[in-house]
């Protein structure tokens, strides 16, 4: 059974803000496109890579996880 969960990537926005500089661009989340939750099975466990987040860099240059592909999730 798949199962609604808010995306960890954009925190269920839906969006990303960009920093370059300066100046911070919003985009579409590159994870959930805009939806804001991603669907995944309901036997899923958190990404050990990432600890659920859906993230992996440092503040202001962040990435989606590579072993989760950014759902915060695995199965």
């Amino acid at each position: 059974m798949m199962m609604r969960k808010r995306c960890p990537y954009c925190r269920g926005r839906g969006i990303v803000l960009e920093t370059e500089g300066a100046t911070s661009v919003s985009e579409s989340c590159p994870v959930c496109n805009r939806r804001g939750y991603n669907l995944v099975p309901g036997d899923a466990r958190s990404c050990s890579l990432c600890g659920g987040s859906g993230r992996t860099g440092v503040a202001g240059s962040w990435k989606p996880c590579p072993d989760c592909g950014g759902i915060g999730s695995r199965w």
